[in-house]
């Protein structure tokens, strides 16, 4: 690595770590994760684990976290469903919203604030998460609802999620079933968009040249950092392999094998040293 970016990991004070596919893998914890997020609480290094997964409380990805040895408190957890509404509450005048998402995604609405409404209830907006809850019914709703005009968001645009068992239908593919039928597409809220990143420069009090956004996914971590100008760091021990990289227009700052390898970069500038 050149002189100029072990230079700026010198510099990095807050960390945005993606967590399905860098730090754990369904049951298994990534090589070196453990170890990384135990160095950063000893350094004292500020850092959130945020997710473009909606359909989960941030208090599932805790749990999940701690039953894996990565201890991290509520507030490090910040979830595109929580950026999503937390975004629709203070940057927009919807008050009443129809989610096509879990019970997690209305959960994180009304305690921005919002009213959570069925589909003939009069919604102001219509908003769309991963639903793993999905039905026909509601599919059918969102898109009666979309067709009319309602203005139309979506936590995120992720086409698939990483599971052990393969890769798995996400937000993107019902993204993709409404605009089939109606022909409009939502405004993005997740990763890779701004509303994300600045939900997360609020959460950690920091500048976007402090940060390092570490992840698995070259179209949402990596073009994050890209867009917006923050360091950015690809790992290769989720869904991106090193054909699809050499193949991608986007470009991450370093890539490693796995957040072990980044943990050792820190090292070699004198910082994380455990």
């Amino acid at each position: 690595m050149n002189q100029q970016l072990m230079s700026r990991l010198a510099k990095v004070n807050g960390f945005l770590l993606d967590m399905d596919g860098t730090l754990y893998v369904g049951p298994n914890a990534m090589t070196g994760a453990r170890a990384f997020i135990s160095a950063l609480k000893t350094a004292s290094l500020p850092y959130l684990v945020f997710t473009n997964n909606s359909s989960r409380a941030k208090g599932v990805y805790r749990d999940r976290l701690g039953k894996l040895s990565m201890e991290t408190r509520l507030e490090h957890v910040l979830t595109s469903g929580d950026a999503s509404a937390d975004y629709l509450a203070n940057e927009t005048t919807y008050r009443r919203v129809f989610v096509l998402g879990t019970e997690a995604l209305k959960v994180a609405c009304e305690g921005a604030g919002l009213t959570v409404c069925d589909a003939h209830e009069a919604p102001d907006c219509v908003l769309l998460g991963y639903d793993i809850t999905l039905t026909y019914a509601s599919l059918t709703d969102a898109c009666l609802l979309v067709a009319k005009g309602l203005p139309y968001y979506a936590t995120h645009a992720d086409k698939t999620c990483i599971d052990p068992r393969g890769l798995l239908p996400d937000a993107g593919a019902i993204i993709a079933a409404i605009e089939t039928t109606t022909g409009l597409k939502p405004t993005i809220l997740g990763k890779p968009e701004l509303s994300m990143l600045d939900a997360g420069l609020r959460k950690l009090k920091k500048s976007k040249d402090q940060l390092i956004i570490v992840g698995d996914q070259l179209d949402t971590d990596i073009t994050m950092g890209a867009q917006h100008k923050v360091l950015s760091c690809l790992v290769l021990s989720g869904e991106t392999s090193r054909k699809q990289l050499e193949l991608s227009d986007v470009s991450p700052d370093i890539v490693v094998e796995n957040i072990g390898e980044l943990h050792a970069l820190f090292q070699q500038t004198g910082r994380l040293m455990n």
